[in-house]
């Protein structure tokens, strides 16, 4: 049976059956399918993760100091290194082969590793300069799931133990990926609760806001006004409709909090996946904040357009 056939739905989730209409429902969305990715499969959502990786590392960090040291640079480790300018045209040419061998799959305990650390370096150093920022966080904490499954693969036929659902490396390694990925969306929205005191849905009028802030923080950017794209009367909206606001805000949260159930199959994946992305990009145009990372590591592991265009056109295939 071919990979596509195997990591397709199941027949019965979709067919005719005797069971009730809501079983059927539940079992469609809801049931314990291990997502077995393909090799072609397995290398199109490397080749994202790779991208955005390069994203970056392509370009040394502008920072090269540790004025308030945060994190690991808290207890000595030096990160200072990623910002010297005389070294970033040898460094890019490192990262570049390092991405491109673990993109092949060649060695990505050892190819992977350095572009994990240069990830966790330039995090470290950016939030070592006064203010903490996480726009890189989601990225790292895939890079750091993914290498640790490559490593337990290979480790792994010397314990005797089975590979978690039978999967090999580069399933493993998918599968570790899109739980951290999920991991990062759960904290998010638990955080929001706790820090909020449970208040978070009934603040989201507030947004309104964050969004004339946002707006503000871009112009002090540049010191350039951005009046044709600009989004002050979304704030303004927000602050005048807080009813409206809330149901559309408050839909994030249950999202980012039941993120976890997008690791059941493929459509519930997808679901979650689409949904998240939609999210995010809603909030790329109404606050300037871009969430590339999170939508490149979505594209790659949740939506994985890829087999639902081979699927697709596998079934118009057999149909006709």
């Amino acid at each position: 049976m071919s990979a596509i056939a195997t990591a397709a739905p199941h027949e019965e989730n979709t067919g005719p059956s005797s069971a009730p209409l809501w079983k059927r429902f539940l079992r469609f969305w809801f049931a314990l399918e291990p997502m077995r990715h393909a090799w072609w499969e397995t290398l199109t959502m490397r080749g994202i993760i790779a991208w955005a990786a390069w994203l970056t590392l392509r370009q040394p960090s502008p920072f090269d100091q540790y004025p308030q040291p945060h994190g690991l640079a808290v207890w000595g480790v030096d990160f200072t290194w990623l910002g010297d300018a005389q070294l970033s045209s040898y460094l890019a040419l490192l990262w570049a082969a390092c991405l491109l061998l673990y993109v092949a799959n060649v060695m990505p305990v050892l190819t992977l590793f350095p572009v994990l650390v240069a990830s966790v370096g330039l995090g470290v150093l950016g939030n070592s300069q006064g203010a903490i920022g996480h726009t890189t966080q989601v990225l790292t904490v895939v890079l750091l799931a993914q290498w640790m499954a490559y490593v337990w693969a290979a480790i792994q036929p010397r314990t005797h133990l089975p590979m978690p659902r039978g999967f090999d490396r580069q399933q493993l390694a998918m599968d570790w990926g899109r739980q951290a990925l999920a991991a990062t969306y759960v904290v998010s929205a638990v955080t929001k609760l706790i820090e909020s005191k449970g208040d978070w849905i009934s603040d989201t009028p507030y947004f309104g806001l964050q969004v004339v802030k946002s707006e503000g923080m871009g112009f002090y950017d540049h010191l350039v006004p951005r009046i044709a794209e600009s989004s002050a009367w979304i704030g303004q909206w927000m602050v005048d409709h807080p009813m409206i606001t809330a149901v559309i805000l408050a839909a994030a949260l249950p999202l980012e909090l039941l993120v976890f159930l997008g690791l059941n199959n493929r459509r519930i994946a997808l679901f979650f996946g689409i949904s998240l992305y939609v999210f995010h990009s809603t909030v790329t145009e109404v606050m300037q904040l871009g969430f590339l990372y999170h939508k490149l590591l979505l594209l790659a592991l949740f939506v994985n357009p890829v087999f639902w265009v081979v699927a697709g056109v596998k079934k118009l295939v057999v149909r006709s």
